[in-house]
């Protein structure tokens, strides 16, 4: 007694066997219509089973491969393929770039936690006016959250009433103020700032150390800066700038 897997071989062994007769099909793109991908009302899948053995799909795959390249679609791809491939080097610098006030800043990536958005900020009574600005619960973790401008010193009031494009040089629009949690080993600690610019990874080539004339308050704690979009931003040393968050937390 045949079974219906024994059939459906039979089938498919007699639609293979068979020469190839032509089709005419029913209408433009039949197989996802009254195909297999549609409802299977084409009368021939009872010979073929699937459309992918109709003389029908065949054609229409070789006419596709076989037609035309859209205008410029040639001189485009030599374009591509002539042009070098632009060198990286293994010992780049992956930074997040993230703006304070009116300067742009970067930390190393191994500094940083996750970048979200900004929470309710609770205060501290007692603690007000310095580098504590409160606390705020990331993930269900209180933690704390302190003031890049004010333990740098840089003046976030000289950023009101300046055109948007001379603040975000870098970041598209829908930018916002987002809060950084960074950590080293246990401790943790949560940074408002007012725009990021996201990860970069930039080459060391590309630093450049600090001039002692450097007039941005960020820039005279960076290690290096880095000239990105026409904009100099300061690669802050996460060790100095964590010695120094310790000291005036404890003062």
């Amino acid at each position: 007694m045949s079974t219906p897997n024994d059939r459906i071989a039979e089938l498919i062994g007699s639609s293979t066997s068979r020469p190839r007769r032509h089709i005419t099909p029913p209408m433009d793109e039949c197989w996802s219509k009254i195909g297999v991908a549609g409802d299977r009302s084409c009368p021939e899948l009872e010979s073929f089973i699937h459309c992918r053995n109709c003389p029908v799909l065949a054609e229409a795959a070789r006419t596709f491969f076989d037609r035309e390249p859209p205008e410029g679609y040639l001189e485009t791809w030599s374009e591509i393929l002539q042009t070098p491939e632009e060198e990286t080097e293994a010992d780049a610098v992956s930074m997040l770039i993230f703006r304070v006030g009116r300067e742009w800043l970067s930390l190393a990536t191994p500094l940083l936690v996750e970048v979200t958005e900004m929470k309710p900020l609770h205060t501290i009574p007692h603690r007000r006016g310095g580098v504590l600005e409160g606390i705020v619960n990331i993930r269900g973790q209180i933690q704390l959250c302190v003031s890049l401008a004010k333990l740098l010193g840089i003046d976030v009031t000289s950023e009101l009433n300046v055109p948007q494009d001379t603040l975000s040089p870098l970041a598209g629009e829908g930018s916002a103020k987002r809060l950084l949690v960074i950590e080293d080993g246990e401790e943790r600690w949560v940074i408002a700032v007012d725009e990021v610019a996201g990860v970069h990874a930039v080459p060391r080539s590309q630093l450049r150390s600090v001039p002692s004339t450097v007039g941005q308050a960020g820039s005279r704690h960076a290690e290096a800066l880095v000239d990105w979009r026409d904009t100099v931003v300061g690669f802050l040393d996460g060790d100095r700038l964590l010695e120094h968050l310790r000291a005036e937390l404890s003062a």
